[in-house]
């Protein structure tokens, strides 16, 4: 009897993925373009606090977006008219993004250059933990609508972000089973060193002290002074 063969073609996929992420995360670093891949389940408010977000960077940094939604165009055109550089992914049923879609989105702008290139992945807190989009930073956003028990049903995500970000928190009064110490408590079982911010885009709660985080990563990052900026896009507009 022969003998069987099982191919993991799971692993094979990531680790072609992984490959590919590797070389686009040098690539980015060499032209000293920081790439933050924010993640989070559906109408936990990545665009409003990606909106918010941008207004504290240094007005001067040149910022670009790649929006994915598996249907429509509605949050790239929210972004397009704050006059931010963006590009439409729609993905028609794939649950996550991966290094090949973000290879065509960037591509999409033409060679154009950012300090800050923002990716709003899909909203989905399971897939998109698995897949390395060339980043060099990762966010998990959850609002306090939601619950603080998803930190027990996707410890994944949890585990593989840099950051969490509580969104929301104006909602907490309205909400008192949000239990934002186990919440705190798990997460870090999880993941020993990551960051957390308690924010709310519609009172502004927070998003100065993230913004100044995403600045002193790419300090990190990229090696370079966080507030000097790219000088390839010096109007940063873009479109859809």
């Amino acid at each position: 009897m022969e003998e069987k063969r099982v191919i993991d073609i799971k692993q094979e996929i990531l680790s072609a993925n992984d490959i590919a992420a590797e070389a686009f995360r040098r690539k980015l670093t060499a032209q000293k373009t920081l790439f933050v891949d924010i993640m989070s389940s559906p109408g936990a408010g990545k665009t409003t606090l990606l909106l918010a977000l941008v207004r504290h960077l240094d007005h001067d940094a040149s910022i670009g977006v790649i929006e994915a939604d598996i249907a429509s165009y509605v949050d790239a055109q929210k972004i397009k008219e704050a006059g931010i550089a963006v590009v439409q992914l729609q993905t028609h049923g794939i649950c996550h993004v991966e290094m090949s879609m973000v290879s065509r989105g960037y591509r999409a702008f033409a060679g154009r250059r950012f300090d800050y290139l923002f990716l709003e992945n899909i909203g989905n807190l399971v897939c998109p933990a698995q897949f390395d989009t060339g980043a060099h930073v990762r966010i998990m956003l959850l609002s306090v609508p939601e619950g603080y028990d998803k930190v027990y049903k996707y410890p994944l995500m949890f585990s593989a972000v840099d950051a969490l970000v509580i969104t929301k928190t104006d909602y907490l009064a309205l909400n008192p089973d949000f239990d934002m110490d186990e919440l705190e408590k798990q997460a870090r079982i999880l993941n020993p060193t990551l960051e957390i911010f308690k924010t709310s885009a519609r009172t502004d709660k927070g998003i100065a002290e993230l913004a100044d985080w995403i600045a002193a990563k790419r300090n990190e990052s990229i090696g370079c002074d966080a507030s000097a900026t790219n000088e390839r896009d010096p109007d940063n507009k873009g479109g859809i």
